[in-house]
């Protein structure tokens, strides 16, 4: 029998960590995942509007008990910490995702003309710093073109998914001249049907794009 690998989940939303179980419950249900949830950083980046030094300290010791606990790979599901992030996967020496490493390099493959829709405002500049930091080792150059989408976070947070579907469905139906559309949260996940029917344009999530890569890193 082939080994189970532990995969562990690092959230700092409710909401993002069901999309990235759902992920693993469809694309890798073999992998024997464990979820850390500290739903404090959220509301501290909202806060914050952007990351502080004391969040890398946070990072790193949610990190550190991962490894300490044995995992194989860890994925983190929080778009807004890239930086805290990189901090972490220097650190340590096992594969570690940020959460749009492989929604990335598919939007990258897509074209150059990169829509980003997000529903937090810190995470419109963290995935495209990270966009274009993938770019630059492509030598390419690409277009942004960002879509903060007020009120959709609070209306899900509150339990009003079908708001929030419509409000980022309705966002998407503006988006013109790109080559692609990027959820830019696990969170958005959920919108993935009624964005689609909204546009024409291919759109890109990235909890399932997540769970392929980290398949591929392990070898699985």
């Amino acid at each position: 029998m082939t080994q189970q690998l532990a995969i562990t989940l690092l959230h700092v939303h409710k909401d993002a960590m069901n999309a990235a179980v759902t992920a693993f419950e469809r694309g890798w249900p073999e992998a024997r995942i464990s979820n850390i949830l500290e739903d404090g950083l959220f509301e501290w980046i909202r806060e914050t509007g952007g990351i502080v030094p004391e969040m890398y300290a946070a990072f790193e010791r949610l990190t550190d008990y991962a490894v300490d606990r044995g995992a194989d790979g860890i994925l983190y599901s929080c778009s807004a910490f890239r930086e805290c992030i990189d901090a972490c996967i220097e650190k340590h020496d096992l594969p570690m995702l940020k959460p749009n490493d492989a929604m990335i390099e598919a939007a990258l493959d897509a074209g150059d003309r990169i829509a980003v829709l997000a529903t937090v405002g810190p995470t419109i500049s963290s995935v495209s710093a990270e966009i274009e930091e993938m770019a630059g080792r492509r030598g390419r150059n690409v277009t942004l073109v960002p879509y903060m989408i007020d009120h959709a976070f609070d209306a899900m947070a509150a339990g009003d998914g079908e708001t929030h579907d419509r409000l980022v469905s309705d966002a998407a139906a503006k988006v013109e001249d790109v080559d692609v559309i990027v959820l830019a949260q696990f969170t958005l996940s959920r919108a993935v049907p009624a964005v689609s029917r909204a546009t024409d344009i291919p759109v890109l999530n990235s909890p399932g794009a997540a769970v392929a890569k980290m398949r591929t890193l392990l070898g699985r």
